[in-house]
C-alpha cells in the first residue's frame, strides 16, 4: 500500500553511456558482469578505499522517462519498491526548483541492526545533449536521529540513470556504492549491496503501471522539458513521439 502523504524529491532522471569504468561521481570503478536477474543484467565492482562493493543493474522498462522518474521522485513510497528499504523521512527542501533535497533513510540489514543514513539530492539536466544526472549521497548537512538504535552509515553514494530508449521505453541503471560500517561481515555486506539494484528495478517496472505516476508525469514539469526537447529535434530524443 502506498503511504497517503506522499513527498516528492527531485527529478530522477540520468542518461549517460553506463559501460564505463567510471562514474558521474567521479569515482573510477571497474565494473565486471556478475550475471542476470529478473532481466537486469548486474554488474559488480571494487569500491576504491573500501572492502565493500559497488553494484550497478541496468534493466529496459517499457514505460515513459518522466513516469519512471516520478516513481523515483517519490521518496515517501521507496519502501514499497526500493529493496531493503525500510522507511524514509524528508527532513528538508533545499531548492524545491532545482530538486535538491535532505532526507533520511533506513537500510535494513539480515540478521545484524538495521543501518540509517542522511542524503542530500542532486540532480542535473542536460536535455540537449540527451542526458539528467541525479545522485543521493550521505551528508553532515543536518543531523537526525531516529531514536530507535539504528547505526548510522559513515559513506553512502547512489545514482540513478535514465536512459533515452524511445518514447515508450526507458532503460534505468540503478547504482549504490554503500559503506555499512562496522560490525557487517563482508560476505553479507557484499550479498547484500549486490542485490539491491536488481530487485529494486524490478519492482519498479510494477511502479510505473501505477495511474497516480502516469497521471501526474503527464502534468509534471519533465514531461514539458522532454516534449520540449523533442520539438527542438536533439538528435538523442529524434524520432521520439
Amino acid at each position: 500500500m502506498f503511504k497517503k502523504n506522499t513527498v516528492i524529491i527531485g527529478a530522477l532522471l540520468f542518461f549517460v553511456a553506463f559501460m564505463t569504468s567510471g562514474s558521474q561521481s567521479g569515482v573510477q570503478y571497474q565494473w565486471k558482469l556478475d550475471g542476470t536477474k529478473n532481466g537486469c543484467q548486474v554488474y559488480t565492482s571494487p569500491s576504491p578505499g573500501k572492502e565493500y562493493i559497488a553494484a550497478k543493474a541496468v534493466c529496459v522498462i517499457p514505460a515513459k522517462m518522466e513516469v519512471v522518474g516520478m516513481v523515483i521522485r517519490d521518496i515517501i513510497n521507496y519502501p514499497v519498491w526500493m529493496s531493503d528499504c525500510k522507511d524514509t523521512k524528508m527532513l528538508k527542501i533545499v531548492n524545491d526548483q532545482a530538486d535538491v533535497f535532505v532526507f533520511w533513510f533506513q537500510q535494513h540489514v539480515p540478521i545484524l541492526t538495521d543501518r540509517d543514513m542522511v542524503l542530500k539530492s542532486d540532480v542535473t539536466l542536460n536535455y540537449p545533449k540527451g542526458w539528467c544526472l541525479i545522485k543521493a549521497f550521505s551528508t553532515n548537512e543536518l543531523q537526525y536521529d531516529s531514536k530507535k538504535g539504528y547505526v548510522r552509515m559513515p559513506h553512502f553514494n547512489c545514482e540513478f540513470l535514465l536512459e533515452w530508449i524511445d518514447r515508450e521505453n526507458t532503460r534505468v541503471t540503478f547504482t549504490i556504492d554503500p559503506d555499512l560500517g562496522k560490525g557487517v561481515p563482508v560476505k553479507i555486506a557484499n550479498a547484500t549491496i549486490k542485490g539491491i539494484p536488481a530487485k529494486s528495478i524490478d519492482k519498479m517496472r510494477l511502479m510505473v503501471k501505477h495511474p497516480k505516476y502516469i497521471e501526474s508525469a503527464k502534468t509534471s514539469k519533465y514531461n514539458r522539458m522532454i516534449n520540449d526537447a523533442i520539438r527542438a529535434g536533439y538528435p538523442i530524443l529524434k524520432g521520439g513521439k
